[in-house]
């Protein structure tokens, strides 16, 4: 949960209104550069509780190192070398993030495979550590559990080898043995890369291309299953199936089901042409292949593919297609990929589509757009808050690259990753004259739904003390503004806050308005606030009778003009002043009898339903017998 700032602003009547409350996608704002040195896009990751890092390629001494910045109340923290002390290039960084803070960074140099992490609530990066020694390191992968718990996969000497971070821990474990079925042949190299995923209980499926066919195996500890599976086809609908590779997989929390996606070649007549699968994990067998690409036999290939679950399973996948260069998007929902349809792209670059979705459904998808001398990010938002049998609705897109920074970089790399609450970043690369800049867009949600919690009975205070729950937010402080008959009285941070001046007495309409650093706002209700910080009118006369016996007649009220409305009379008390302490008035007029005669004081005390008093004296003197 972030901190909140006990700092207190007063405002005055002259606050500009509220802005729309609605989510919507923001243009990038740098987060390198502009410099020569900025290179590359390496990876983004981003934790259910808004907590990641984005990790690229920039030029340090001369030679390409890994810099991250890290995610922090949604704002992008200044980069940080990560390999420091070694002194040869690095190359191909990949991240990791899980909530409060926890980050995992693992990259190639001079070979080798390497790893560091941000332990949640520590001061800084842990000591590089040497995953593998071996030659030619390559294409590593990283993911890590909503519990902490990290798996990373790279390739090294032809083999795929895998290591296990646990909850808690900064220091991988080697698993044992490679990955491989035949170590004999050539694994996870080129697109042939292995990619990796991670469930709530700790466990890992790992997926790699070997000897053209792609592979999955599950991870238990730093144990192998006895059983990989080839999830490669013979045939697709009578076509003859070929060499597969691009791997990709996503796993739910539950370990128990998982989806991969693959490209595969098939032979459609005398022409060769790849699709885009997806075979589902469910216990310890995968279901038969979904085609996932969008397209018919005879159209595009698959040039780039890209799958992405929450932890309840629905989900996307993303298949940039060859030849005409659009980007397809098929939607995973209820345990079923529907048919891929083109969202953008087709303008000259590699589209590259990369999506993302969280656990309120929330999915966008990001694509390379345009001629390369004018590229753009583009994205699109799929609203799926209709019938669990509808699909969700895809928004227009939006361009989210920012003009003023010149075209995107088709090569620079552009990913995606959402928090829980379905706030999302898009990083990507543009460059101009300045040089190139590293920057991140958003898909931005405004504060959720809030409720005062200030009492509507009356209150004997002049400025009365305001209170109301905390709008859910995970990117950035909220800032509150306090309205009082539609009129500002304050700003906070804090969910409290005081009237610096008084509110007049009488019933008033109070609400607060929570805006995020994006502009963008959630209300309260408006809810009665009733303020009656003066106290009671109170006149009496004592008249005196023979016998010793004292008669008050009193005049009390408890009014607020011009309205009239007020807290009311709660009690009328009388203190004779002869010991025998204060008597509750039932009415206007009462009589004591004294037991001796002397000097006497009476007070006559009047409290209204507020909790305001007031109190007159005045002596009487009883003439003894």
């Amino acid at each position: 949960m972030r901190r909140r700032l006990a700092t207190l602003a007063v405002l005055t009547a002259a606050l500009s209104p509220a802005a729309p409350a609605h989510a919507g996608f923001f243009p990038g704002d740098p987060i390198d550069g502009p410099s020569a040195d900025v290179r590359s896009l390496g990876d983004l990751d981003v934790a259910r509780d808004g907590s990641g890092a984005v990790a690229y390629l920039r030029r340090d001494g001369g030679a390409d190192h890994v810099f991250v910045s890290r995610v922090v109340n949604g704002s992008f923290q200044p980069p940080e070398r990560v390999d420091a002390g070694l002194d040869a290039p690095s190359a191909q960084p990949v991240v990791a993030a899980s909530d409060g803070g926890r980050v995992v960074i693992v990259y190639i140099n001079a070979g080798n495979a390497w790893a560091t992490v941000w332990a949640a609530g520590a001061p800084g990066w842990s000591t590089p550590q040497q995953l593998a020694a071996g030659a030619s390191a390559s294409s590593p992968s990283v993911y890590m559990s909503i519990n902490g718990v990290a798996y990373t996969t790279f390739t090294t000497g032809g083999d795929v080898r895998a290591a296990r971070l646990d909850r808690g821990q900064t220091q991988f474990q080697l698993l044992g043995a490679p990955l491989d079925i035949d170590p004999g042949a050539d694994a996870g190299g080129g697109n042939s890369r292995s990619r990796v995923a991670v469930s709530a209980d700790g466990t890992a499926l790992a997926v790699w291309g070997e000897g053209g066919h792609v592979v999955a195996r599950r991870l238990f500890n730093l144990n192998l299953s006895a059983a990989p599976q080839d999830l490669t086809l013979p045939s697709l609908e009578d076509r003859p199936g070929g060499n597969a590779d691009l791997p990709d997989v996503d796993i739910e929390d539950d370990s128990s089901f998982a989806w991969v996606t693959f490209r595969q070649q098939f032979t459609d007549g005398g022409r060769t042409q790849t699709r885009a699968l997806a075979r589902r994990l469910r216990g310890s067998r995968f279901e038969d292949a979904t085609v996932v690409d969008g397209q018919a036999w005879g159209a595009d290939g698959v040039d780039t593919l890209d799958v992405e679950l929450n932890g309840r399973g629905d989900g996307l996948a993303s298949a940039g297609l060859a030849g005409t260069g659009a980007a397809n998007v098929a939607i995973l929902k209820r345990d079923v990929f529907n048919p891929g349809s083109t969202v953008g792209g087709g303008e000259g670059v590699a589209p590259a589509p990369v999506g993302t979705i969280s656990e309120t459904l929330d999915r966008v998808v990001g694509w390379i757009q345009g001629p390369a001398s004018t590229a753009t990010v583009q994205a699109r938002f799929f609203d799926d808050k209709a019938a669990a049998s509808t699909l969700p609705v895809p928004s227009a897109p939006a361009a989210l690259s920012n003009p003023g920074f010149g075209a995107v970089v088709p090569t620079g790399g552009l990913d995606v990753a959402a928090n829980r609450a379905g706030d999302v970043l898009l990083v990507f690369l543009q460059e101009n004259e300045e040089g190139r800049r590293l920057v991140a867009a958003t898909y931005d949600r405004p504060p959720g739904a809030f409720s005062g919690n200030t009492t509507t009975r009356w209150r004997g205070y002049a400025r009365p003390p305001l209170a109301w729950g905390q709008a859910f937010e995970l990117w950035g402080p909220l800032t509150y503004r306090v309205e009082v008959d539609g009129v500002a009285v304050g700003e906070t941070q804090d969910t409290k806050l005081t009237p610096l001046n008084p509110v007049a007495d009488g019933e008033h309409r109070w609400r607060v308005v929570a805006t995020d650093r994006r502009g963008q706002t959630a209300a309260t209700k408006t809810r009665l606030l009733r303020v009656d910080a003066t106290p009671p009118t109170l006149e009496f006369t004592v008249k005196r009778r023979k016998g010793r016996v004292a008669e008050l007649s009193i005049t009390a009220g408890d009014v607020i003009p011009p309205s009239g409305k007020a807290s009311g009379l709660k009690t009328l008390k009388a203190d004779f002043g002869d010991g025998t302490g204060n008597q509750l008035l039932k009415a206007k007029k009462a009589s004591h009898r004294y037991g001796r005669g002397g000097t006497y004081t009476i007070r006559v005390s009047a409290t209204d339903r507020a909790g305001n008093a007031v109190a007159l004296t005045e002596r009487v003197r009883i003439k003894r017998k």
